[in-house]
């Protein structure tokens, strides 16, 4: 009889899991998938795509996504064991080699969703450390202790934070080869208890191993949240949709494997119910409007110009996009005139420059401001010059 509850229970929450709805907006344009093997999902039904060794699953989160988005062009180009390194290098796996994840990106993507880092901090192989560690030790502090550093400070605390300028980098690339993509980073789920409950021994593992792994794993998420909000992409909240999922749940209401897994999927990863999860997660976010470009502070070629010269701004912009110029003269109270549209640039990402001229000025003389408004929602910026009458 217990075993019929626990199958009804997997049953319900499968359909469930699987039941999502499509968004209303249309065809996202050709999406990409990136990651390692929780975007990959190893051992999840079904297994697809070469090469074999990748762990490929047609139920893993991208594929969910791709069919609740109708993405008509789609490829999956995840790899499980995958490292920032694998993004412009070949991967060796079992049985073969992977190529390069960046080779499956084009100028023509629209959608490109990326899953990595956890592997170069290495927090499954961590967690494999712990569970060795803690085998014969249901109390105590062995996984804590063993990677605290001897004089003060975490050795996890100091692979996380050298895994950063990585994670910018691998942006960083990604907007390189397709310019025009709308790019998240999906964060990693809560694995293991948040409250640090053990349950040993079905997860030999302490309840500080627990909470320290738990803390290990939140400290890599705000890390990816920080490189994406620096590098013009959208973070993916997987945890907080997964809490209470954890590998010290039940069968049906567990969403991540134990050691022994009792659903298909490879130790310590995601079920289909936490692919499913992580799913909803990526299309909350695409339900939202895409945040517009950044556009850095305005740099000025002069602070004063004599009437009848032009001005040069220099400015960053994290994508392409139109900028519009405008222009307001001060009226000596801290106010402004309403800003005068001077001119639209279709301008790249990265370093561009305007120059704005003499007749787009204008020859009174006086304090003026230059403002520039990226289209598709960016912030504004502003930058103060004088124009003084010739002598």
């Amino acid at each position: 009889m217990a075993r019929r509850r626990a199958f009804a229970a997997i049953v319900c929450a499968l359909a469930a899991a699987l039941a999502l709805p499509a968004l209303a907006a249309a065809d996202p344009g050709p999406y990409v998938a990136l990651g390692d093997s929780y975007t990959a999902g190893p051992l999840v039904f079904n297994q697809v795509g070469t090469p074999g060794g990748c762990g490929r699953s047609d139920h893993a989160y991208p594929s969910v996504v791709k069919a609740a988005t109708g993405a008509t062009a789609f490829r999956d180009n995840s790899c499980s064991g995958a490292t920032t390194e694998d993004m412009t290098a070949a991967q060796r796996i079992l049985l073969g080699t992977h190529a390069p994840q960046f080779d499956a990106l084009s100028a023509g993507d629209r959608l490109v969703t990326i899953g990595i880092g956890g592997n170069d901090v290495g927090l499954v192989g961590v967690a494999v450390t712990c569970v060795q560690l803690g085998l014969l030790a249901p109390t105590g502090t062995a996984c804590r202790t063993h990677y605290a550093k001897p004089g003060g400070g975490d050795t996890l605390v100091d692979r996380i934070a050298a895994t950063a300028p990585k994670i910018a980098a691998t942006l960083q690339g990604i907007h390189a080869r397709a310019p025009q993509a709308r790019v998240l980073i999906v964060g990693y789920p809560d694995v293991t208890p948040r409250n640090g409950t053990s349950c040993y021994p079905l997860v030999p593992l302490s309840a500080d191993d627990l909470a320290y792994l738990d803390e290990m794993l939140r400290r890599t998420n705000t890390m990816l949240a920080e490189q994406a909000a620096a590098n013009d992409a959208e973070y993916v909240d997987t945890y907080d949709d997964s809490i209470g999922h954890d590998v010290c749940t039940p069968p049906g209401r567990r969403w991540y494997e134990g050691l022994i897994p009792t659903m298909p999927a490879f130790p310590l990863h995601p079920n289909v119910l936490g692919e499913a999860s992580m799913a909803r997660s990526v299309l909350r976010v695409l339900g939202q409007p895409q945040p517009g470009p950044g556009l850095s502070a305005l740099t000025r070629s002069a602070r004063t110009i004599v009437a009848g010269r032009p001005l040069a701004i220099s400015y960053t912009l994290s994508r392409g996009a139109s900028v519009t110029f405008g222009l307001q003269r001060s009226l000596g109270d801290g106010s402004y005139t309403p800003i005068r549209s001077v001119a639209t640039v279709s301008a790249a990402a990265g370093a561009n420059a305007v120059t704005l001229a003499a007749g787009q000025l204008g020859r009174r003389a006086g304090l003026y401001r230059v403002t520039a408004q990226p289209a598709d929602g960016g912030a504004e910026q502003t930058v103060q010059f004088r124009i003084r009458r010739m002598r």
